[in-house]
């Protein structure tokens, strides 16, 4: 059964997708030119926020926003967006990507070094959205919650705040464990060595996080390897808990499986 909250005024839509890994922030220093290799964007998801911008007077606001994919979209669409992270290599990608775009679409978006479960931009928006996983990015459920009642502030009465989470299935999670093997060698277009990596996922005896360990490798050109260790934890919630989150921070909340917006009736794996 669908469940709705009726709080006070704006609607956050979350979709749950495929179950995927979670990155680090650490990982992001190292190693975020391969972001996009790991976390593709579709263009069915790309046609779903643009869908969704397009019934809304903006502006709109990214958070988390990474090498900028989604900002670069929206901007092509006429919307002034502004893109707030936390990682100056995530940052870097996203200045470089706008540099390319036309005068009249890379003046239509701005970023800043902001932290999304604090911020103030004394502005509102027509919609806020937190895409690929990033609501995860944030290590407790105090930020989680911190971070909902700033989008909330930063909302026009009839904005919308859109979320895209993967969906944790347990089944992938032997004995509570996941192990990712070794990737296929990519080369690092600054050092131009090859690099791949590894990971393993394990989750909470409570069930109420998530820890996340990546290997990274470097194959340097007389042969030897270098090795660097990225760790990760954030909390694991229910459906419910997300809810209630949503709930405190004054939202009504609709649930969809996948960009069809097919209700959640709780049955769907994927």
């Amino acid at each position: 059964r669908k469940r709705v909250v009726r709080p006070k005024r704006s609607i956050a839509v979350v979709v749950c997708i495929r179950e995927t890994v979670i990155v680090v922030d650490r990982r992001y220093k190292l190693f975020g030119w391969d972001y996009e290799i790991f976390n593709p964007l579709t263009n069915e998801e790309i046609n779903w926020y643009r869908k969704w911008a397009q019934s809304t007077q903006g502006p709109l606001l990214g958070l988390a926003c990474g090498t900028g994919r989604l900002l670069c979209s929206l901007a092509k669409d006429g919307h002034d967006v502004i893109g707030i992270d936390l990682s100056d290599t995530m940052l870097s990608l996203a200045h470089k990507r706008i540099k390319q775009l036309p005068a009249k679409v890379k003046h239509r978006i701005r970023l800043k070094k902001i932290d999304m479960s604090n911020f103030n931009l004394d502005q509102q928006f027509g919609m806020v959205f937190i895409a690929d996983n990033s609501f995860r990015e944030l290590r407790t459920r105090k930020d989680l919650l911190r971070c909902l009642r700033c989008v909330h502030q930063h909302l026009k009465p009839d904005g919308k705040l859109l979320i895209t989470e993967r969906r944790f299935n347990p089944s992938l999670y032997h004995q509570g464990q996941r192990f990712i093997g070794w990737s296929q060698p990519r080369l690092h277009p600054q050092t131009h060595k090859a690099v791949s990596r590894k990971g393993q996922i394990r989750i909470s005896k409570n069930h109420k996080r998530i820890h996340s360990e990546f290997l990274y490798k470097t194959i340097h050109a007389d042969g030897s390897e270098t090795f660097e260790k990225c760790r990760w934890s954030s909390p694991l919630l229910s459906k419910r808990e997300y809810i209630e989150l949503f709930e405190k921070a004054g939202f009504d909340t609709q649930l969809f499986v996948g960009y069809k917006q097919t209700k959640d009736d709780g049955r769907n794996s994927t």
